[in-house]
């Protein structure tokens, strides 16, 4: 459910910028928050599946854990993505 939500929530912003909207602020914001906000619960089960092998160098679980990390990070951690999205929701600028 969650894969389909953060897909939807892109092609939302996707959509408004198609449709000539001036700013996309909130919604991609909303996209990147919550699409990496499920990366990141869905990865660290997979390493708490893992075990040991979930941190081991060299693992796909391992190198994907550190990959989503950045994400949430890159172009704003996810507490900035949540002001932007308080500011453009209460209609501060």
């Amino acid at each position: 459910v969650e894969v389909d939500a953060s897909a939807l929530l892109v092609y939302r912003a996707a959509w408004l910028r198609d449709q000539g909207a001036a700013r996309i602020t909130r919604e991609a914001a909303m996209a990147k928050l919550f699409a990496t906000d499920h990366a990141q619960r869905v990865i660290d089960r997979a390493v708490q599946l893992f075990g040991g092998d979930g941190v081991r160098q060299g693992m796909v679980v391992e190198s994907l854990y550190r990959e989503i990390r950045a994400l949430r990070i890159y172009e704003g951690a996810s507490d900035v993505q949540r002001v932007v999205i308080a500011r453009q929701t209460l209609g501060a600028v």
